[in-house]
């Protein structure tokens, strides 16, 4: 079993990560620009991807200063099972994050969801430090 693992540091405060990470406005400011972000524990995080063939979804399990966990419900169908972890330290303007998603029994789609999220990671950075709103994906 693989894991997809990313730690890197932040020249923002630990409220903006978990701002971008919990909210539709973050989410669609870094990761994919049509997403539905609720904030509850239990609610369902829906994704919307160009090309995929439904939405992602995932069920928030936790969410609080050092955590945020979700979990995939039913779709992508190789995600199904899978945690997505962010915990995120730091102080004042410095942050880390440390970030894991998995267990994948496939190495092949371990490596394919790793290249994808270092995507990610690299727009989220951004997003944090300079308020600039580029998502990864965005529907044309």
């Amino acid at each position: 079993m693989n894991d997809a693992l990313f730690t890197f540091e932040v020249d923002a405060a630990p409220s903006e990560l978990r701002r971008a990470v919990t909210t539709t406005e973050g989410i669609t400011s870094f990761w994919t620009d049509r997403a539905d972000v609720p904030s509850r524990l239990g609610e369902t995080i829906t994704l919307n991807f160009p090309d995929a063939p439904a939405a992602f979804d995932l069920k928030l399990t936790q969410s609080d200063e050092k955590m945020i966990t979700w979990r995939t419900q039913s779709f992508p169908p190789q995600w199904v099972g899978t945690s997505i972890r962010w915990e995120i330290k730091g102080a004042n303007r410095t942050s880390t994050v440390a970030f894991r998603h998995g267990p994948f029994t496939d190495d092949e789609e371990a490596g394919r969801v790793a290249y994808v999220w270092g995507q990610v990671m690299v727009q989220l950075k951004r997003y944090v430090e300079t308020g600039v709103a580029a998502p990864v994906f965005v529907h044309s």
